[in-house]
């Protein structure tokens, strides 16, 4: 899956969902193929794939997956397995959950960041 992007729509990758820009989701999205929202998603997003969220996407949800990548606004907790990104057009509003997390310069967040080591880490998470 490429890096997040704060620009139009791109071609998603073979085997990636995509919830375009025209589109407003409202209840559980879940499943175990990468997805990329560019539009609207209201509610909870649980994924055992990776979740990118583009420039022009609002998801207002609880956010689950094994990598997830922001260019877009997320409202909402958000929980990585193995790593968040935020692009420098990233806003976060909401508490960050991952064992590794890469912020490029410009993105925004506001909430807390929760640094954890993968299931069978041997010492427990510290917060930052």
């Amino acid at each position: 899956m490429r890096a997040p992007t704060s620009g139009t729509t791109a071609t998603a990758d073979a085997g990636t969902s995509v919830i375009d820009r025209t589109t407003t989701l409202t209840g559980t999205l879940s499943g175990d193929r990468p997805v990329r929202v560019e539009g609207t998603v209201r509610g909870s997003i649980d994924l055992a794939a990776a979740l990118e969220i583009a420039g022009t996407a609002v998801v207002e949800a609880s956010v689950r997956a094994t990598v997830v990548r922001v260019a877009g606004t997320v409202v909402g907790n958000v929980e990585a397995a193995e790593r968040v990104e935020l692009a420098p057009t990233a806003r976060v509003k909401g508490d960050i959950s991952a064992p590794a997390l890469h912020v490029v310069e410009g993105a925004q967040l506001d909430g807390r960041v929760i640094m954890c080591r993968p299931a069978g880490g041997s010492a427990a998470g510290a917060k930052i």
